[in-house]
């Protein structure tokens, strides 16, 4: 592995997981999920006991987690609490099964069967013990993975590469152009599999910056998160990708955190608890967004079969925990589902769930997919939320390759990777800020749908909704009138707009006193209407204080302005 996040030996299992190596998926036990009552002291049963508190809550969890919290005016509450480890003392002092995962959130433990004459329902004896519901039970042979061979095309020969088609869609490109592209955030992606990731060049340069880091593999199966499937690997380079003229994804700066939830042998309901298992994690350490191309509607069990009431955002569990997610500070994105023209012709589990992004597919025209996923939800709510690029997308491929394909599983993360740049704009703003501001951007936001919902997404709309310099709406007022903004700045970035015909070739920052600080070339990015955009970033060692910043064209300096760093 390249590299392993700290805080999960710090928080993930001292805190709440309880993995213990076990056969893959394709051999595993039955598996039933445990409920529990009770988790602070005043609640739990006679002759259990827990150390953790609501006022100490730096004992279960991350510094970053509580930020996030404070900085949204999330209170700290029972659910972030873990469980009672006497609860899990107990479990794990009998015979018969092991106990292989845990949720504070939902209060609960999901145990292995080890021996057959082993009655899982005997647990119910226990005082702390309310339900007990099967959740994984194999019999005979499991199902080979489904591989999907999109058809495979030539990627247009920009920097981007197939990155910048799903950029414009979007507008999210203006973004990029002024230097948003994810830097500061933390993104967890939860899937399948990330085969080959630790040696595709497309994710070398995030790997050689410590920005890709492995959580864990839910099914603590061989090889772990980078084995098993490809369909992650897909996923997450449409947002992390960067390898210029091939692909360069829509958050190639943000840092990455990589959970295995999903078993590709089979499917069975405890993939719902992998998944909730992943995310409290992410939560406690203090992720940002979560992005999850997976859904759950018909399983290999017909009695663990979701029905279409069921999608009401309150009664299937990953459903409930992506709302609690939500709920906590972190922004959720999640694909619609690919049964629009199948029999289920509906959105799929967690995508009914209340206050995130559920994300369907357009193809570049801006028209519906036909396989993307309809709302509404069972008691009417509006969805999807946004759509995004889904049809002949580009992704990598295992092999190297740069290949096109169909599907919500590319749109969501590409939603998610432009939301991250959003929000690495305006880092006081809350999770629900920037999911109002994305929505409200949406070009059906007046008139929604339940095949397209809100609609596709304008980013630049969505940045001047939340900020108050102008510059999305800027008009210059003479011929060749600049903005440069922040101004003052309280991180060192400048950024700045210009209208001008004259063809700039560098960018120079002088001190009052004339001496040339920093110099480089200007991008050649333009915006929709054809004004140059960039940006700069200086060192944390310059001091506070006023500043010239020039742009210089083939003979002659274009623009001069002031610019004041007050960190």
């Amino acid at each position: 592995m390249k590299s392993s996040f700290t805080l999960f030996a710090l928080y993930g299992i001292a805190s709440f997981l309880g993995f213990q190596s076990q056969a893959n998926g394709q051999t595993a036990p039955n598996r039933y999920w445990v409920q529990f009552e009770g988790k602070l002291s005043d609640e739990i049963p006679s002759g259990h006991s827990t150390p953790y508190t609501l006022e100490a809550p730096a004992d279960f969890l991350s510094p970053k987690a509580i930020f996030r919290r404070t900085l949204q005016n999330i209170a700290i509450t029972s659910h972030d609490v873990p469980i009672p480890p006497t609860y899990i003392d107990t479990l794990q002092a009998m015979q018969g099964f092991k106990v292989i995962l845990q949720s504070r959130w939902f209060n609960a433990a999901t145990i292995a069967v080890i021996d057959s004459g082993f009655d899982p329902f005997a647990l119910l004896e226990l005082p702390m013990v309310t339900s007990v519901k099967s959740v994984q039970c194999i019999e005979g042979a499991t199902r080979t993975p489904l591989i999907e061979n999109p058809l495979r095309e030539s990627i247009e020969q920009t920097a981007y590469g197939g990155g910048l088609a799903p950029l414009q869609q979007l507008n999210a490109d203006w973004l990029h152009g002024l230097g948003f592209r994810g830097e500061g955030m933390t993104i967890a992606v939860l899937d399948a599999g990330f085969e080959n990731t630790e040696s595709l060049p497309l994710f070398k340069r995030a790997w050689d910056e410590g920005r890709i880091h492995e959580g864990f593999d839910a099914m603590y199966s061989q090889n772990g998160v980078f084995a098993h499937h490809r369909h992650d690997t897909a996923v997450l380079g449409t947002m992390v990708g960067h390898l210029e003229d091939s692909l360069i994804g829509t958050a190639p700066d943000a840092t990455f955190i990589l959970y295995r939830t999903e078993d590709a042998y089979s499917e069975y309901l405890i993939e719902e608890d992998y998944w909730v298992a992943a995310a409290e994690h992410a939560d406690s350490i203090g992720v940002d967004l979560i992005n999850t191309s997976l859904g759950y509607s018909l399983f290999d069990d017909s009695t663990m079969n979701h029905v279409y009431e069921d999608l009401n955002g309150t009664t299937t569990r990953i459903s409930q925990a992506t709302a609690w997610a939500a709920e906590k500070g972190i922004l959720c994105t999640t694909s619609a589902g690919n049964s629009g023209s199948a029999p289920w012709r509906y959105i799929t589990a967690p995508a009914d769930a209340e206050g995130i992004l559920t994300v369907g597919a357009v193809n570049a025209d801006g028209q519906h997919a036909a396989f993307s996923g309809w709302g509404p939800t069972a008691d009417g709510r509006i969805k999807p939320d946004v759509m995004a690029l889904g049809v002949q997308a580009s992704y990598p491929f295992a092999d190297s390759t740069i290949r096109r394909g169909n599907g919500t599983s590319f749109s969501s993360p590409i939603l998610c990777g432009a939301a991250a740049c959003l929000w690495q704009a305006f880092p006081t703003a809350s999770a629900q800020e920037i999911r109002k501001a994305i929505t409200t951007s949406a070009h059906l936001y007046d008139q929604p749908n339940d095949s397209m919902g809100y609609g596709i997404p304008n980013f630049r709309k969505a940045f001047e909704l939340l900020n108050n310099t102008g510059a999305a709406t800027w008009e210059p007022e003479g011929a060749s009138e600049p903005l440069i903004f922040p101004n003052p700045s309280n991180d060192g970035t400048l950024r700045w707009l210009y209208s001008g015909n004259d063809t700039l070739s560098t960018w120079q920052l002088f001190d009052l006193s004339g001496h040339l600080l920093r110099e480089g070339l200007v991008p050649s990015w333009p915006t929709a209407e054809g004004y140059l955009q960039g940006h700069i970033q200086v060192d944390e060692m310059s001091p506070n204080g006023v500043y010239i910043f020039q742009l210089v064209g083939k003979d002659a300096v274009v623009v001069s302005r002031r610019w004041v760093l007050m960190r």
